[in-house]
């Protein structure tokens, strides 16, 4: 068993068990994996698609195949080397009654054993001392009216109520207290509006309808999700139960790392990760000899100049910063400033615009639960204060909302009571944006309230408490205010380019460049050598490769503005329900996600797409919450979508399908060359490269559930066991070999040079010539060897006629890599292994044939290396190393 150098993230479902994940192993041992990354394995809904709704925190999943499945699915792995890290759910239980915790909760309220791991509010007002439990279509009394309600025994024999597609528990007094459970008796009390209403009040939960659960509801859920209950995970008993299971596997070796699924969620982030990290290093002891340590990820979302706390005891996170990092890179910012001026002139909003009126939407309806329950926080810590009286409930309110609508990053941590400055910072820079657009009369309030967040020590004992629960609330509503207004709103209502709408990074951050990658990149291999490295996830807006192709329209705006003017006017004929809007987003995606091998001639293949881009669109729209809702879907307008989309696809004689294609055709080479740049930045930069089930092909996906499609399996392992030369797999790019091959030679060489990516220097090269801007060069060295990465990075008026991934032959005349001295005379060598070989190799063309230079020579010839392909990667000894 070997620590995580490469990881693939699988997917779990009833349509691909641990028994298809063990089928897979050969194919991904060989690939050059080392570690499965597996989505959550324990019990969940029945029917759930990816396993985030738990029902049972201390089972493996029987529809995954159970711990035998789980054992079988291991000792597969161990037997071609490789281990595996699983995914845990830390936040939340599914609110299911099939969840045997909510079950008992339901049935006997606070004196259930598992009340106190769910983060309930029992009295909490409007609530009667009950759980509110908001899922019925109608109102209380229309559905008792309306004989909505059924009476049954369970399995076990137990009585339960059957409304809305759920079975809940009656409270153990009123099924007792019932004089006659006959069939027949509750049927009749079933029928009777004031029986059933006398037995519903009996209950230990208030059952009401779903649209008040924004406005009532007392269980913390996760987000605005009413079926997910959040748990109370900083209660020690909480901890220990629903850890045991991963905690059991670690110590009996079946795991090596764990993943822990959005960490700003809790209650205590920091404090716990520190118990986490205590009962890990206590459960290693157990672990048979031999085995690595154990590693801990966080999914964490980073603003653009954020860092993970360096009190964390993590290994790093799950990737989704170095995303939004390698993205930066691939962009023309005079592009992007264009086209966000454009939208912003266009439509009247920009992103922050678009942003800030997403969060005001969400804290007066989605949010409001836990806005609410962050404002009865406050209140109960200002009346310890000699501000009680003063400062009114109202006003703390408005002031609650200016500052976490103000927040720039996901959260604070003033809840682990650690004064952390990167926290201080954060809370004084909201208070000053605050206070610079609130009403005169409001600045007061939010001045108050920043200055309790900022204090370092309460006068008392029960206002110390007092704060930090008020703290706690405050940052547990930041987290999914800031997730759901970027990412699951105003992403989807602002479109100027799609590619910098994603998780990670944000249309409102400033694009950076080679420099600040580099310098982004010395701190990885200085402070987070093992942080995972991913370019595509389960949670991506659009696949890797859909990105770099709509990222490449930055660098022809003024094509895609041509595009617009001549097709949108002649898309609206017969749509004029559809805002220009929706058309630029959709002509974005046609283009981006059209794949590369689909011809305009193929029925069925066209079909396909136009069901895929169909599905999206109608997710977009719902999320976007401007013509469509979720909650109250506008069907006229999704079916002028739905008929727009036919009008331009459906038809083998369409023009505009064909119009469609022939532009789509124009992004395949810069978008080639943007995706295959992106694989070597994540295999060869400071980390443990992730790889997203199956986009080691073009990954053209879009949002889930579109990006969790099963790959073909057959297909890959048919490749990747023919390969063929760099050549051929330039001219045929369109398939998709080219960055499956690309992948596995850098896996390869990560095998062949541990130390150097485990945890070797991260050294940027400067390069010098006409060309100096257009290629980003690095070194990765452990002192003895090192490896040497050139890739291209050509401007607009390159990549814009490109119709392969590869510039000119003669592009790069004249342009040269400046070697430092530590590496002048170094006899490199093409690190790119041969298809027939696992040994470094100068036998192919172009970039693959690398002579070493003379001793005295201090630069390469970035010609010579980038002359079949947009990358190359060198290795050699460093000259003068004791090996």
């Amino acid at each position: 068993m070997r620590e995580a150098r490469a990881t693939v993230r699988l997917q779990l479902s009833a349509d691909f068990t641990f028994a298809d994940a063990t089928d897979q192993v050969p194919y991904y041992a060989a690939l050059g994996i080392t570690h499965y990354y597996l989505s959550p394995i324990t019990e969940a809904v029945a029917g759930s698609t990816h396993g985030y709704d738990v029902i049972d925190p201390t089972r493996i999943s029987a529809a995954l195949g159970g711990e035998a499945g789980f054992d079988a699915l291991i000792e597969r792995l161990r037997a071609h080397g490789m281990g595996a890290i699983v995914d845990i759910v830390p936040n939340h239980l599914a609110a299911d009654a099939s969840n045997p915790w909510w079950r008992d909760v339901l049935a006997r309220g606070r004196a259930s054993e598992h009340a106190q791991a769910f983060d309930i509010d029992w009295d909490a007002p409007g609530c009667e001392g009950k759980l509110w439990l908001p899922i019925l279509p109608d109102t209380l009394h229309a559905t008792i009216v309306g004989s909505e309600i059924r009476l049954a025994r369970a399995h076990d024999g137990m009585l339960q109520l059957q409304v809305s597609g759920q079975a809940l528990p009656l409270c153990p007094h009123s099924e007792a207290a019932l004089a006659d459970a006959s069939a027949d008796a509750l049927a009749a009390i079933a029928a009777s509006p004031p029986a059933l209403s006398a037995l519903l009040a009996q209950q230990n939960y208030r059952l009401a309808s779903w649209r008040s659960g924004n406005d009532v509801g007392n269980y913390r859920r996760f987000f605005d999700i009413g079926g997910l209950a959040a748990l109370a995970m900083e209660r020690p008993g909480v901890f220990r139960r629903v850890h045991a299971l991963p905690l059991r596997l670690v110590a009996q070796g079946r795991v090596d790392g764990l993943r822990l699924d959005h960490v700003d969620g809790l209650a205590r982030p920091g404090r716990y990760l520190q118990r986490l990290r205590r009962a890990l290093e206590h459960a290693a002891r157990e672990r048979p000899a031999g085995l690595p340590a154990v590693s801990l990820h966080v999914e964490k979302i980073l603003a653009a100049d954020e860092s993970l706390p360096a009190d964390w005891p993590v290994d790093g996170t799950t990737g989704y910063d170095f995303m939004g990092q390698v993205a930066s890179l691939w962009h023309d910012r005079a592009g992007v400033e264009l086209l966000d001026a454009a939208w912003t002139r266009r439509h009247g909003r920009s992103f922050d615009a678009e942003q800030r009126h997403a969060r005001r939407e969400l804290l007066e309806h989605r949010l409001l639960g836990d806005f609410t329950r962050s404002v009865r926080a406050w209140d109960h810590r200002v009346a310890l204060t000699p501000m009680h009286g003063d400062l009114s409930v109202p006003a703390q309110a408005r002031a609650i909302a200016a500052l976490a609508g103000a927040m720039t990053v996901y959260r604070t941590y003033l809840a682990d009571g650690v004064r952390r400055e990167a926290d201080l910072a954060a809370l004084a820079s909201a208070r000053d944006r605050a206070l610079s657009c609130a009403a005169a009369h409001d600045r007061w309030a939010i001045e108050a309230l920043a200055a309790q967040m900022l204090e370092a020590s309460p006068d008392t004992r029960a206002g110390a408490r007092r704060l930090r629960l008020a703290c706690q609330r405050f940052e547990q509503l930041c987290a999914p205010l800031n997730a759901k207004a970027a990412e699951d709103t105003a992403f989807y209502r602002y479109g100027a380019l799609l590619s910098r709408n994603e998780v990670g990074s944000s249309p409102g951050d400033r694009l950076s460049g080679p420099g600040a990658f580099h310098q982004q990149m010395r701190e990885r291999a200085r402070r987070w050598p093992r942080a995972m490295l991913a370019t595509a996830t389960h949670d991506h807006k659009r696949g890797e490769d859909t990105r770099a192709r709509i990222a490449a329209l930055s660098y022809r705006t003024h094509w895609l503005l041509g595009l617009a003017r001549a097709w949108f006017p002649r898309w609206q004929i017969g749509f004029p329900e559809l805002p220009e809007r929706v058309l630029w987003v959709l002509l974005q995606t046609l283009l981006g996600a059209w794949p590369l091998t689909l011809s305009p001639d193929d029925e069925h293949g066209v079909a396909a797409f136009a069901a895929r881009v169909q599905a999206w669109l109608q997710k977009a729209e719902r999320e976007a919450g401007l013509q469509t809702r979720w909650i109250a879907p506008d069907a006229a307008f999704e079916d002028a979508c739905q008929a727009l989309l036919i009008q331009l696809l459906d038809g083998a004689d369409n023009p505009w399908r064909r119009s469609i294609a022939d532009a789509a055709r124009q992004l395949d080479g810069a978008g080639a060359l943007i995706g295959l740049g992106s694989v070597v930045l994540r295999l060869t930069a400071p980390g443990v490269p992730d790889l997203y089930q199956g986009t080691e092909y073009w990954d053209q996906s879009l949002v889930d559930p579109d990006n969790r499609r099963q790959p073909d399996y057959a297909e890959r392992a048919r490749t990747l066991a023919r390969p063929a030369s760099w050549p051929e797999l330039v001219a045929d790019f369109r398939d998709g070999r080219i960055k499956q091959r690309l992948i596995h030679a850098l896996l390869q060489l990560r095998q062949r040079h541990r130390d150097v990516f485990a945890q070797g220097d991260y050294l940027p090269l400067e390069l010098a010539g006409e060309r100096a801007d257009e290629a980003l060069a690095f070194v990765r060295s452990d002192g003895e060897h090192a490896v040497l990465v050139l890739l291209a990075r050509p401007g607009h008026a390159c990549l814009a006629t490109l119709t392969t991934p590869q510039p000119p032959p003669d592009y790069w005349r004249g342009t040269h890599v400046l070697l430092p001295p530590s590496l002048r005379g170094a006899a490199w060598r093409n690190a790119l292994a041969n298809p027939a070989s696992d040994t470094e190799t100068e036998t192919e063309t172009g970039s693959a044939a690398t002579a070493a230079p003379a001793p005295d020579t201090d630069m390469l010839a970035v010609r010579v290396h980038l002359t079949d392909l947009p990358f190359a990667v060198l290795a050699a000894p460093v000259p003068g190393a004791s090996s």
